[in-house]
């Protein structure tokens, strides 16, 4: 319960949301919270870094020594943008805390590290990036930058269109995945069918 409530807060305010109001919402006292996770940063690491991390680690062992022979790189990357879309998607307040100034030097989640793990996670994912542009030179460090935070950006902006209507979430990660592969969308072209993206079996090494 506490997590729960802990994710849907900082969804709704970031980091901002108060200890008290994620205890109340949990109907717990505050100090069983910090009994369990210590402080404020430690249940915010459990709630939005942590599923996180472990999805980039995930990914990381299983795509971390590049494509592999006869592996289709369009279907690599819609499984990867539909995964970390899911992700941001469901946990909102990370993104809007990662850029934020709640994280600059001084705050409690510079202090405890959470800021440079998150970083960290980033940077597995531009090293996938940097190993892909031996066969792929345009797959460099900015673009893979570029590609994960077009990702949070679309994941987390319902107001980003100019017709206020918002495309399904199958057809934004679909013309998300033609950039990422491809450098450009094909808007007239229709979505296929490969949607929702499951996560595959990891390979045995």
């Amino acid at each position: 319960m506490l997590l729960e409530a802990a994710t849907d807060l900082f969804n709704e305010r970031g980091y901002t949301a108060s200890t008290r109001d994620i205890a109340d919402r949990a109907n717990v006292s505050e100090t069983l919270m910090f009994r369990y996770f210590g402080s404020k940063a430690g249940l915010f690491h459990e709630a939005m870094v942590k599923p996180f991390t472990e999805f980039v680690d995930s990914f990381v062992a299983e795509h971390g020594d590049g494509l592999q022979e006869g592996e289709d790189s369009f279907a690599v990357s819609l499984e990867f943008i539909g995964q970390l879309y899911d992700l941001f998607r469901s946990h909102r307040g990370l993104v809007a805390t990662l850029w934020s100034t709640a994280t600059y030097d001084g705050s409690d989640l510079a202090d405890a590290g959470l800021e440079e793990e998150m970083w960290q996670d980033l940077d597995k994912l531009v090293q996938i990036g940097r190993r892909a542009a031996i066969s792929r030179p345009a797959r460099n460090e900015i673009a893979t930058r570029a590609i994960v935070s077009m990702v949070a950006g679309m994941a987390v902006s319902d107001r980003a269109f100019e017709s206020g209507k918002v495309p399904s979430r199958d057809v934004v990660v679909y013309e998300l995945a033609k950039i990422a592969t491809y450098g450009r969308a094909n808007i007239s072209e229709p979505v296929k069918a490969v949607t929702p993206v499951k996560a595959r079996t990891r390979r045995s090494s």
